[in-house]
């Protein structure tokens, strides 16, 4: 039997395994507004998620079998697609009902595990997210309906809210020809309510039309901040604080600057319509594809928040967060240079998490967490000395002062997947010295 090591008790697989439950709550909550639906649509997505992962490992000798991180995708996928009809809608653009919602969702399941997952990870890092870019590319055939959404009522009382405009619970646009909460009734209640006591009732507590995750925006913030709490340190939580508060705060701007009625509906309509509160905790968050530092985070998180405000306010697109979240997706590797800590020579104990000994480890691939870079006593970032020195890059080396470690190994404590870090950036050292 192998000598019991010491490493930090969250791992990867954990960190699925949290993920993936907090996700299976959400699916639990859709049931009370989708019934039977919901979760069929969630075991269509996590069977071809999880399917495709067998697969792969089977016929490909780079894929390893990641069962959990595969369910927790098809769980995403399926929370993040939207059901119900609206009651205004003339014509059904997408399947938003069963059985073409099954299809559809198992369509965007497979592009996602075998494009984004899969394919993209053969160069080393995914540079989108797998479930958002998967969405778009499914929805390509729909764009100019999607963009400009024609299915709902063109005629009538009853039209797309312009948010490039004044609105009020009896205004939409420049004129008070339409309500808004009229609008947001007809949309989201329940097909045979007829009155709503609430807007903020409706926005927060529970939807019949949208993403099936954030059916209840009070459920997911619940849901989100109890996982945030329980995998604090490998959980990007910046980017979801900083993005609700650009989103609302932006909001109230436009309100101002458009003399609504009620300063706070428009920023209640853009962070509850569904798509942003699912986005902000359980998409905007996936490590792989966000920057590694604090400051990245953030400054990503405020991006997320502007261009979401833009692209629903401008193109009608009120699921703007998702493709808000592929745009800033694409700069996260130059975020990843904003914020890096200051190596020193002097040495700082950091406060590390609770230890459990292990007879066996697993590793995996690097899954971007950042948590090595917080807790080095020198305040180095040893994946990216990891990176350079796989790629035998000494310059790079060199500037990140891989030279400064002392092989604590708090780094290799701390990865949830199990990377000998300190191993590796010691090497880095010993390449320098030999220069």
């Amino acid at each position: 039997m192998s000598k019991p090591k010491e490493f930090s008790s969250m791992t990867k697989d954990k960190l699925m395994t949290y993920t993936f439950i907090a996700l299976l709550i959400l699916a639990v909550v859709s049931y009370l507004s989708f019934g039977v639906e919901s979760l069929i649509l969630a075991l269509v997505s996590v069977g071809v998620a999880v399917g495709i992962d067998i697969l792969f490992s089977k016929v490909a000798v780079d894929s390893p079998l990641n069962i959990m991180s595969a369910a927790v995708f098809g769980l995403i996928v399926a929370l993040c697609y939207t059901l119900g009809k609206p009651t205004m809608a003339s014509v059904e653009v997408m399947p938003l009902i069963a059985p073409g919602s099954y299809i559809f969702v198992a369509l965007i399941s497979t592009i996602g595990m075998v494009l984004f997952k899969k394919i993209q990870g053969i160069g080393g890092r995914k540079f989108v997210n797998p479930a958002a870019a998967a969405k778009l590319v499914a929805m390509i055939p729909f764009l100019n309906t999607v963009l400009l959404p024609s299915d709902h009522m063109v005629t009538g009382n009853l039209q797309m809210p312009a948010l490039a405009g004044p609105i009020g619970y009896d205004v939409i646009g420049g004129n008070g020809a339409f309500s808004f909460a009229g609008y947001l009734q007809a949309c989201f209640a329940s097909p045979t309510a007829t009155t709503y006591s609430s807007v903020y009732d409706l926005m927060l507590v529970q939807k019949w039309h949208g993403w099936v995750g954030g059916i209840s925006s009070i459920a997911v913030i619940i849901v989100g901040i109890a996982l945030f709490v329980i995998a604090r340190r490998y959980i990007k939580w910046r980017i979801t604080v900083s993005y609700l508060a650009t989103v609302a705060l932006f909001a109230l701007v436009l309100g101002f600057v458009y003399g609504d009625g009620d300063p706070l509906l428009r920023a209640i309509f853009h962070l509850f319509i569904g798509s942003s509160i699912f986005l902000a905790f359980f998409m905007a968050t996936d490590p792989a594809t966000t920057p590694l530092t604090y400051l990245g985070q953030g400054i990503f998180g405020v991006g997320l928040g502007i261009l979401t405000v833009l692209i629903q306010t401008y193109m009608s697109f009120f699921g703007g967060s998702i493709l808000a979240l592929v745009i800033m997706n694409v700069l996260s590797p130059k975020l990843d240079k904003i914020g890096k800590l200051k190596p020193s020579t002097e040495t700082k104990e950091p406060k590390l998490p609770k230890a459990k000994q292990f007879t066996s480890v697993k590793t995996y691939d690097c899954i971007r967490c950042g948590a090595c870079m917080r807790v080095c006593c020198h305040k180095l970032s040893p994946i990216l000395i990891k990176q350079a020195f796989d790629k035998q890059d000494v310059n790079t080396i060199s500037k990140l002062s891989a030279d400064y470690c002392t092989g604590c190994g708090h780094c290799t404590f701390v990865c949830p997947a199990r990377i000998d870090l300190r191993a590796s950036v010691l090497r880095a050292k010993a390449m320098l010295r030999g220069q």
